[in-house]
């Protein structure tokens, strides 16, 4: 019997001192977690500044109603593309060395072709070393060796910032005319000059609801296409319709609005949805289904 309490005290101290092996793990240190670039929180960001080599300066700022250009142009900024960039700050960082006595110029940095300011801190981001292809980035004292996320999107034109929308976000539409139509919302019902039996309200409702969806591929500087036509739209709490000039292109539609000299460049298969209304098979009045009308009383005025 005692034996037999011996061998059972043993197992018990063996079985502990395993579990406490495993638990403890004696000699296997815990890795440290990897450097990032910045500490900086998107949510505490208020506004952003790009500036690119040979490039106007691009400065964007947080507002209650989203991120705006301020620079080059008055413009709502692209709320995805800010985003993704805001995502990209806690890229790891594989080495860092100090700046002070670091000849710049070897690593790019003596002028750097790209510098970000995020609020107050500054980083400038260089050339990228042969074996790993990281990039070289210097913010305060210090030159970090991180990945090219960030640099990818920042590396852009201006106007890239510039949102894609061609009507604001939670614009009501009240009055459209087309080169050849125009729709008035009067008592909620759409009116259309002129007017036209086959054309359905489902119809001119669609059509509407494509200005206030499409997204256009591109943003760029008014160019040199000759005008063919224009498209003025009355928003709800805007006191003069927005013009967009209808641009000759081989190749896309373009969509300019000369007020803030910028085109939006769509595919050409979207123009049949956006400057045409067609016939439906069934005939109706285009007065006979009350329009969509949003949830909020009135559209956000214009960029």
């Amino acid at each position: 019997m005692k034996s037999r309490l011996w061998l059972n005290l043993v197992l018990l101290v063996s079985i502990a001192v395993l579990a406490a092996f495993v638990y403890f793990k004696p000699g296997i240190h815990k890795p440290k977690p990897s450097a990032i670039l910045t500490k900086l929180q998107a949510a505490d960001i208020n506004s952003i500044k790009i500036e690119r080599a040979g490039m106007p300066a691009v400065e964007l700022v947080r507002t209650g109603s989203g991120w705006q250009m301020t620079t080059p142009l008055k413009l709502r900024a692209d709320q995805y593309l800010v985003k993704a960039l805001l995502d990209s700050l806690h890229t790891d960082v594989s080495n860092s060395f100090p700046a002070i006595q670091a000849n710049l110029g070897k690593y790019g940095l003596d002028p750097p072709p790209l510098r970000l300011w995020l609020n107050s801190t500054e980083f400038d981001f260089g050339d990228t070393e042969p074996i790993h292809n990281n990039r070289y980035v210097k913010t305060g004292e210090q030159i970090h060796l991180t990945g090219n996320l960030l640099y990818y999107r920042l590396n852009h034109s201006p106007l890239w910032w510039a949102s894609k929308r061609l009507l604001p976000e939670g614009a009501h539409v009240i009055g459209l005319q087309l080169p050849n139509t125009t729709l008035t919302l009067k008592n909620g019902k759409w009116q259309l000059a002129p007017a036209d039996p086959a054309i359905s309200s489902d119809a001119i409702q669609t059509l509407v609801d494509n200005w206030k969806n499409t997204q256009a591929i591109g943003t760029a500087k008014i160019g040199t296409g000759k005008p063919q036509g224009e498209v003025a739209i009355e928003l709800a709490g805007n006191s003069q319709p927005l013009r967009f000039a209808i641009l000759q292109d081989p190749d896309f539609l373009i969509l300019a609005r000369p007020d803030l000299g910028l085109e939006y460049q769509l595919d050409s298969g979207q123009r049949p949805g956006l400057l045409e209304l067609k016939a439906s098979k069934t005939s109706s009045t285009a007065t006979n289904k009350p329009a969509k009308v949003p949830r909020q009383s009135a559209g956000s005025p214009a960029h």
